[in-house]
C-alpha cells in the first residue's frame, strides 16, 4: 500500500505543512482540497479525517494509520473498499496531498491548502491533468491548431493559464515525460481533467 502511493507523492508542489504528532491532544488543522473541505485532527479516536464537499455532504474516519516511507510520511484510514491518504515528504518544501482509492484504482488526488481566516484573499489556479490518450500524445502547439512542438502523455500535469474554445493554453508542470516539464503551448482541452484549487 505504502509503496503504490509513493508515486503520487512526487508531483506535490505546494507549501510545506506538516500535521503535529504528538501523544497529547493536537489542535485540528483545516485545509482545502479543490471542491473538499478537509480537517485532520489527533484526539480521542487517534488520528480522525473528516472530508466534506460543497453540498455539506461529509465523511468521518477515525484512527488513521501512520505509516513512514524512504523520505515520505503519512496518515492512511480505510473504509470499506475505499482508502484515503494524506501524505508528505520529510524535510522538503513540497507539503501535503490527498489521495483516494477505490481498491486498487485512484479516484482523486488533490493538494492540500491550509485554510487562513483571510480566506477572501485566496488567489485560484487551474491545475489539469492529461487524460483518455488511447494512442501518441497530445500535442503542444505553437498556437491553436498550430504545428506541434512537443507531446504530452496521460499524467502529465499542467497549469491551464487561457481558454479559447476547445484550446487551452497551458504550462506543463510535471509528468511522466519530464522533458516537456517547464514547456508552454496550445492543446486540445477535451483531453484535460482539470480542477480549481486555492493558491497561496
Amino acid at each position: 500500500m505504502i509503496k503504490r502511493l509513493k508515486g503520487f507523492f512526487l508531483t506535490a508542489i505546494l507549501t510545506a505543512s506538516l500535521i503535529g504528532a504528538t501523544a497529547t491532544h493536537a489542535k485540528a488543522d483545516t485545509y482545502r482540497a479543490g471542491e473538499f473541505t478537509i480537517t485532520l485532527d489527533d484526539g480521542e479516536n487517534g488520528k480522525t479525517y473528516r472530508g466534506c464537499d460543497v453540498q455539506g455532504k461529509c465523511i468521518d474516519l477515525d484512527y488513521g494509520t501512520s505509516w513512514r516511507d524512504n523520505g515520505y510520511r503519512g496518515i492512511t484510514w480505510e473504509n470499506g473498499d475505499y482508502t484515503y491518504s494524506v501524505s508528505w515528504r520529510e524535510n522538503a518544501n513540497e507539503g501535503m496531498y490527498l489521495n483516494i482509492y477505490n481498491k486498487d484504482k485512484q479516484i482523486l488526488r488533490r493538494q492540500l491548502v491550509a485554510i487562513t481566516e483571510n480566506v477572501a484573499t485566496l488567489k485560484w489556479a487551474t491545475s489539469c491533468d492529461v487524460v483518455n490518450i488511447k494512442s501518441g500524445q497530445l500535442a503542444l502547439r505553437d498556437s491553436p491548431n498550430g504545428q506541434s512542438r512537443a507531446g504530452l502523455n496521460n499524467g502529465n500535469n499542467v497549469l491551464l493559464k487561457e481558454q479559447e474554445g476547445i484550446w487551452a493554453y497551458v504550462s506543463v508542470i510535471q509528468g511522466p515525460n519530464t522533458r516537456v516539464n517547464g514547456l508552454s503551448g496550445w492543446v486540445n482541452s477535451n483531453y484535460l481533467h482539470c480542477t480549481k484549487e486555492p493558491i497561496d
